[in-house]
């Protein structure tokens, strides 16, 4: 823990910690909730949303929906309705930016961070356009703590003689949101990950996973998060 939190810059006043009250990684219960269809294993909406914050990513309920031949409302069983914390990726900016049907979708008390900084440009478009949604852009020297602790524990790995792991563009948005919420959480279940390239094949949510991430690294990444006792994997 001690060598994942060195070189942080932690703030003395940061929307990440101040909302809903939040000081320090004293926020209580946190859930983490994936994009995968795993979430479909298991009825755990009512678990999800009783957690005190919800993180989730980007708008993939629609995606899911439609390949479950589902309503929206009734994914809510499986995957919770309650958002507390959205982290967003470049296409879903460019979603916002649109206007499509996802983006009628964020609800007033949601508080959406952007970690790529194309995401920059649009912020002063979209606080206009969505003023019920809180938007920010998480800080530069915040997401390269983040690169700094992915890099370093995708070395470490190697080193174990683990791998070789494919070449990455980005860390996915649910890394970027599990990294923070070991910065603000005291406890973080995690639903709707994958933890091994066989469940990530048999529950990607749609045809072709992005090629920008090292999927292989990230689901062996889930492994030791919850080895070494950062995270719960609660996927049925």
């Amino acid at each position: 823990g001690s060598a994942m939190m060195k070189g942080l810059p932690l703030p003395d006043n940061d929307v990440l910690w101040s909302h809903k009250g939040v000081q320090g990684a004293v926020s209580g219960t946190c859930a983490v909730v994936g994009n995968s269809m795993n979430l479909f294993n298991a009825e755990n909406g009512d678990a999800i949303d009783a957690h005190e914050t919800v993180y989730r990513f980007n708008r993939e309920d629609r995606r899911m929906a439609h390949v479950k031949e589902m309503n929206l409302t009734t994914i809510q069983r499986y995957i919770g309705k309650k958002t507390d914390v959205r982290f967003v990726n470049r296409k879903y900016t460019d979603s916002l930016v649109n206007g499509d049907a996802a983006a009628g979708d964020y609800q007033p008390g949601e508080v959406i961070f952007f970690w790529n900084l194309f995401s920059a440009s649009y912020i002063k478009y979209l606080t206009e356009h969505y003023p019920h949604v809180d938007m920010y852009l998480i800080a530069s020297d915040l997401v390269n703590w983040e690169l700094k602790v992915f890099s370093q524990l995708r070395k470490d790995l190697m080193s174990l003689g683990m791998g070789p792991f494919e070449c990455y563009r980005f860390m996915s948005s649910g890394v970027h949101g599990i990294l923070l919420a070991t910065l603000t959480c005291a406890q973080i279940d995690v639903y709707g990950f994958s933890f091994s390239m066989d469940n990530f094949q048999a529950s990607f949510n749609h045809g072709r996973p992005s090629e920008s991430h090292s999927w292989d690294f990230e689901t062996a990444l889930m492994r030791v998060l919850y080895f070494a006792g950062f995270i719960d994997i609660c996927n049925a």
